[in-house]
């Protein structure tokens, strides 16, 4: 239980099966959905590592006139407290939750990790973040919401209201300059690791494979047959809290 578990982004991915092989996944161990920038080694000044910086984005007030926030770090477990004080004084921003709410938060920057990527990457021209929320916001919104189903039946996982709004927030606001790119050796922690027949997913990673020459080194699973997909009864629409459709 002292041990410390990363999640989200490039570099970290999502962790849980392989945390679920051995048991870990409990409400006590220390887990952390990164909301910070993990520059390369090397990046910075000198030719040391810079430090990290806070992502979060704050997105407006609520009805009650508090903050809102989108991408920040969320840590549970036994050392959450601990985690979110070294954060804070980094001006990290970092909320402490119980781990079914952690979950649900790991997952929603889950989505965003493969959604904005995946959708980028198999553009002629480079792509970054914001490019994808401006110009291809119907394909990353359907390839969400088809995921976002089949995580609330195959993980009783269901993403807290406004996760749309909240991604599309990430995007707009720190998304410039944030390539999109898919990784062979992070495939499957990123795009490969969602309940269910996403079926607009694999045809996307399948056309990178087959058309762009990425993901070469990787079995990209083939895309499921209409037959062997049983249509959703969960509505297919857009949830922002922005009331946009």
């Amino acid at each position: 239980e002292d041990f410390v578990f990363f999640s989200g982004g490039k570099i970290c991915g999502v962790v849980e099966p392989t945390l679920r092989e051995f048991g870990m996944c409990r409400d006590a161990m220390t887990q952390v959905t990164v909301g910070f920038s993990l520059p390369k080694p090397g990046t910075g000044l000198g030719g040391t590592t810079r430090k990290p910086e806070d992502m979060s984005c704050n997105i407006g007030a609520d009805a009650n006139g508090e903050n809102k926030w989108a991408g920040e770090s969320v840590a549970c477990g036994k050392w959450n407290g601990a985690i979110a004080g070294r954060l804070s004084e980094n001006a990290i921003r970092c909320k402490t939750v119980f781990y079914r709410e952690w979950r649900r938060a790991m997952w929603e920057r889950a989505l965003y990790d493969a959604v904005w990527n995946v959708v980028g990457a198999v553009r002629d021209e480079p792509t970054d973040h914001s490019d994808v929320a401006m110009f291809f916001e119907l394909e990353a919104s359907d390839m969400m919401w088809e995921i976002a189903n089949h995580l609330r039946g195959g993980l009783a996982v269901t993403l807290i209201y406004g996760f749309e709004d909240r991604l599309f927030s990430i995007a707009e606001m720190r998304g410039k300059g944030e390539p999109c790119e898919l990784n062979d050796n992070m495939f499957d922690y990123i795009q490969n690791v969602f309940p269910g027949r996403n079926r607009m997913l694999s045809e996307y990673c399948n056309y990178a494979k087959d058309k762009r020459g990425l993901l070469q080194g990787v079995n990209v699973p083939p895309v499921p047959s209409e037959l062997t997909e049983l249509p959703s009864k969960i509505r297919q629409g857009n949830l922002r809290a922005d009331g946009t459709i």
